[in-house]
């Protein structure tokens, strides 16, 4: 599996997503995909880079594995413990000066990603994310 290490900074946004992209080009995604493919993973690594690592510098894995039809990424960060799949689906149905903040970056990279778990290895937060050819 390709794998690229980064540091946890917003000046390395750009570059940890041409990696991912260049693991989605592999597959011949259309660019509705490689569309939405860029706005989940940004979503991810800006939380990461904003709230992973409040006191001390850190680092970003990122681990892609095209297959026959999907494309696998594996984003690790060894930050504060964060579990993105418990936080609750904001209802998008409320008027905006009745919602709470936030919530919104993880609920649309958990729409459209095909698949997405999480877990907590070693200290190190492991955040996978699946997404197939469209047909």
């Amino acid at each position: 599996m390709p794998k690229a290490v980064f540091p946890a900074e917003m000046k390395n946004l750009e570059s940890m997503i041409a990696f991912i992209r260049e693991g989605a080009e592999k597959l011949d995604f259309d660019k509705m995909t490689l569309s939405q493919l860029h706005l989940a993973c940004e979503e991810v690594l800006v939380n990461i880079i904003n709230y992973a690592y409040p006191d001390k510098e850190g680092s970003i894995e990122i681990n892609c594995k095209p297959g026959q039809e999907q494309l696998r990424i594996e984003i690790v960060d060894s930050g504060i413990p964060f579990r993105p799949l418990d936080i609750p689906e904001p209802d998008i149905n409320l008027p905006l000066e009745e919602r709470s903040p936030g919530g919104l970056g993880i609920f649309m990279m958990r729409k459209i990603m095909d698949q997405v778990s999480y877990t907590r290895d070693q200290g190190r937060n492991i955040l996978t994310m699946a997404k197939g050819k469209q047909p």
